[in-house]
C-alpha cells in the first residue's frame, strides 16, 4: 500500500496519517487525527481492508457487517465509528487506545520477570468477560479472541477490539461453519475440523486467562501439527499456584477439552472470584462521589430564594446548573472513567442540588453541576479522550459510551435462565422489527451480515499489534 495513496484516500474523508501501527494479509491498521478538531485529542484507528478483488456483492456485505460492528456499544469493547469505502479499500474508523494491547503488557511482564497481581487478573478478565457476554447476547461470535485482541483504554480498563472476522447469526442459528483464529487460541473441536460455537470463544477466554498468569500461551510448539497435537490430546496446563484455588479452578472450566462442558459467559459471571470483583467494579462506580461530594447525607435545607435560576455558577456548564428535572436525561463527567457517562436525574431539590443514577443517594451540589454535568447530547455527542471535561460540547466523532454501572448491572445481575453450556445463548432475543433492527438484523430475522469473514475478505489476522 503506497503510502502516497493511504494519505489521499484518508484526507477524503477529513483523517490525517500520523503512521502505520499494523500491517497485514488484509491491509493495514493507520493511526489518523480527524483534521476538523485538532484542538482536542481526536486520534483514531483505521483499519484499511483490501477489498479491490472482492464482487460487489461481497463488497456490500462487508459494509453492512462493519455497520453492525459500529452499533456495538459497550464500555469493554472498542467502540467502532464509521466505515466508508475508497479506492478499492473498506476502511473501518474505531478509538485509539493509548495504553496498547494486553499481549504487550503480558510481554513486558515476561521480560521484567514479574506476574500480575491477582486483582488486576481478575479485572481484566471480568471486564472481557462482560463484553463477550454482550456480543454472544446479539449472537455475535468473536472467532479471534487473543491477548493481542484487547486492548487498554487510558484509565487501564481493558476493551475487547478488532472484529473484523466476527459474524452475526441468524436468531436461528447455534454454529457457524466458518473456522478461523489464532492457532495459538484454538479450541481442540475447530483443530478436529468442528463448527465453531460459543463455547469456542469460551476457550479462547481460557486460554488469555492462563496466558495473564503464566505469561505465556497454554499450548505451544514449533509448528502447526505438533501444536494442534498438544491442543487435542495434551492435557492443560493448570495456571500457577501463585493465583487462588478459585482462578485455577476457572482455568480448568475454560480449558476443558469438552465444549459442551465450559461454562457460557453468564455463568462464568456467577463465579465467586468473578462476582467479587464485579461488585468491586460497581461500588467504584457508586463510590465516586465519596471523594468529591462527600458523603451520602441528606442536602442541606433549600435556600431562600430556590436554585433555578442559578446564573453566575462557574465552571462551562454553569448556566444549567440547578435547572435540572426529574426525569431528564443528563451526562456526567467521571472523572475516574475519564469520559462522559449518560445519566438521568433521580431526583431534584428547591436549591438545584440533583441525585443522578449513576451516583445514587449522593446531592450534586451547583458548582458540580456546573463543571461535570450537562444536558444530555444527541446521539452524535462528544465524549472527551483527555482527564478533564471540555470547555464545549466536543466533536461529533466521540460519543458517550454506555455507563459503567448500567451495563455491569445488566449483565451481571440479570433474571432469567443462563445459556445452556457450550451453546451460547439459550433464547432468541425480544422479537420485532426495532429488536431487529437494534441487532443488526431486518424484521425477517435475517442477520444483516454475511455469512462468513467480512464478506470473504482475508482474516485481520497477523501484525495488528497496537491498534484499537
Amino acid at each position: 500500500m503506497a503510502h502516497g495513496r493511504i494519505q489521499a484516500a484518508l484526507g477524503k474523508h477529513h483523517y490525517a496519517f500520523i503512521k502505520k501501527v499494523g500491517e497485514g494479509s488484509f491491509g493495514a491498521a493507520i493511526l489518523c487525527q480527524h483534521d476538523t478538531d485538532k484542538e482536542r485529542d481526536t486520534k483514531a484507528i483505521v483499519k484499511m481492508i483490501d477489498i479491490s478483488r472482492a464482487s460487489k456483492q461481497e463488497k456490500d456485505d462487508a459494509l453492512k457487517e462493519s455497520k453492525v460492528l459500529a452499533s456495538l456499544k459497550h464500555p469493554y469493547i472498542v467502540r467502532y465509528r464509521e466505515s466508508f469505502n475508497e479506492d478499492g479499500w473498506l476502511c473501518i474508523v474505531m478509538d485509539y487506545c493509548e495504553g496498547g494491547d494486553l499481549s504487550g503488557r503480558i510481554k513486558n511482564a515476561r521480560q521484567s520477570s514479574k506476574i500480575f497481581p491477582q486483582d488486576q487478573v481478575v479485572r481484566w478478565f471480568t471486564q472481557a468477560i462482560l463484553a463477550l457476554k454482550y456480543i454472544h447476547d446479539l449472537h455475535i461470535l468473536h472467532r479471534d479472541l487473543k491477548s493481542g485482541n484487547f486492548f487498554l483504554s487510558k484509565s487501564g480498563n481493558i476493551k475487547m477490539g478488532d472484529f473484523g472476522i466476527a459474524k452475526v447469526l441468524e436468531c436461528t442459528a447455534a454454529c457457524a461453519q466458518t473456522q478461523i483464529g489464532t492457532p495459538y487460541y484454538l479450541s481442540p473441536e475447530i483443530c478436529q475440523g468442528k463448527n465453531y460455537a460459543w463455547s469456542s470463544d469460551i476457550w479462547s477466554m481460557g486460554c488469555i486467562l492462563y496466558e495473564m498468569c503464566a505469561r505465556k500461551v497454554p499450548f505451544d510448539a514449533p509448528d502447526l501439527k505438533s501444536l494442534i497435537h498438544k491442543i487435542t490430546k495434551e492435557p492443560a496446563p493448570e495456571i500457577p499456584a501463585d493465583y487462588s484455588v478459585g482462578v485455577r479452578n476457572l482455568g480448568k472450566e475454560l480449558l476443558d477439552r469438552d465444549p459442551n462442558k465450559r461454562p457460557p459467559a453468564a455463568e462464568i459471571l456467577k463465579r465467586p472470584v468473578v462476582q467479587e470483583m464485579v461488585r468491586r467494579m460497581l461500588d467504584e462506580v457508586k463510590g465516586e462521589a465519596g471523594e468529591e461530594e462527600g458523603d451520602s447525607k441528606p442536602p442541606p435545607p433549600p435556600a431562600p430564594t430556590g436554585g433555578a435560576a442559578a446564573s453566575g455558577v462557574a465552571g462551562p456548564y454553569g448556566s444549567n446548573a440547578g435547572k435540572y428535572t426529574k426525569g431528564e436525561l443528563v451526562e456526567y463527567y467521571s472523572e475516574t472513567h475519564g469520559e462522559w457517562l449518560p445519566a438521568t436525574v433521580t431526583a431534584a431539590n428547591d436549591d438545584g442540588r440533583v441525585q443522578l443514577n449513576v451516583k445514587p443517594g449522593v446531592w450534586i451540589s451547583l458548582e458540580i453541576q456546573g463543571a461535570k454535568v450537562r444536558p444530555r447530547q444527541s446521539a452524535q455527542a462528544a465524549t472527551p479522550a483527555s482527564g478533564k471535561p471540555p470547555p464545549g460540547g466536543g466533536s461529533p466523532a466521540h460519543r458517550a459510551p454506555e455507563k459503567r454501572e448500567g451495563a455491569l448491572q445488566r449483565q451481571a445481575s440479570r433474571d432469567g435462565p443462563a445459556p445452556p453450556r457450550g451453546g451460547g445463548p439459550g433464547s432468541s432475543p425480544a422479537r420485532g422489527p426495532s429488536a431487529d433492527r437494534a441487532r443488526g438484523r431486518t424484521p425477517q430475522g435475517r442477520a444483516a451480515s454475511p455469512a462468513g469473514p467480512a464478506a470473504g475478505m482475508p482474516s485481520a489476522r497477523g501484525n495488528s499489534r497496537g491498534r484499537g
